[in-house]
């Protein structure tokens, strides 16, 4: 169970490798390419898929009938639990960003596999308060922070969840575009790669090509008017 991602839900397990490995034995696997949809809005189904390796992108529509990018879920990570609890219709859509593999897990196996393994019941809820949290904050940030703040506080959570050492800082792993960016943020494209620029004259990030580096985690928690990542 070593060597998933911080932040995973396989992560989460690496302190009790008999419920990984039992988890990681159910199901079977599928493999998806970029563009492909794993899971889609509205759909009634309850299985769950076992994110193994890629990135996927998480979309759901607005009132406006826009595309708003709510959310990266990467290897490790784990995609439709929420139909596999309440039997509700899917409340996203997820997409591969590029080649994908996971485990596709049926409601009856993910939910026994729960009640024998207390310690994959405690990973779920763990990354359900994750989710709900970040669900949180973004509704605070729409409502109460200008666009620079809410850039510069969606850049920490993503270095946090996803940031991979790089020869520069950290490198925010998957990749989105600013349009992307600006789904999450709640913002105008232009808007956000404004910000953005004025973030990188600052020398707190560096942009490429879909590509963040996060070059001052310090300075950008500043920009973000949060506390140190220590509390202090």
């Amino acid at each position: 169970m070593d060597g998933w991602p911080h932040g995973t839900f396989l992560a989460e397990l690496s302190g009790a490798p008999e419920a990984g490995a039992a988890l990681l034995s159910l199901g079977t696997p599928r493999s998806y390419e970029a563009g492909e949809i794993l899971l889609s809005e509205g759909r009634r189904e309850t299985f769950v898929l076992l994110l193994l390796t890629g990135v996927t992108k998480v979309t759901a529509l607005t009132e406006q009938g826009d595309t708003a990018l709510l959310a990266v879920r990467i290897g490790g990570d784990l995609v439709g639990e929420f139909a596999a609890f309440d039997n509700r219709p899917r409340s996203a859509t997820v997409t591969a960003a590029g080649t994908v593999t996971a485990r596709r897990v049926g409601q009856r196996e993910f939910l026994g596999l729960l009640d024998r393994h207390p310690a994959t019941a405690l990973g779920v809820s763990r990354m359900l308060v994750r989710k709900n949290r970040w669900s949180v904050r973004r509704r605070g940030d729409f409502s109460g922070c200008p666009v620079g703040t809410r850039v510069a506080r969606v850049l920490v959570d993503l270095v946090e969840d996803y940031g991979r050492p790089s020869r520069d800082g950290l490198l925010i792993g998957p990749r989105l575009t600013q349009a992307e960016l600006a789904g999450l943020v709640g913002a105008k494209a232009r808007r956000v790669h404004h910000v953005l620029g004025e973030l990188s004259d600052l020398g707190l990030i560096q942009v490429g090509y879909s590509r963040v580096t996060v070059l001052s985690e310090a300075g950008l928690r500043h920009a973000a008017r949060l506390a140190r990542a220590d509390g202090r």
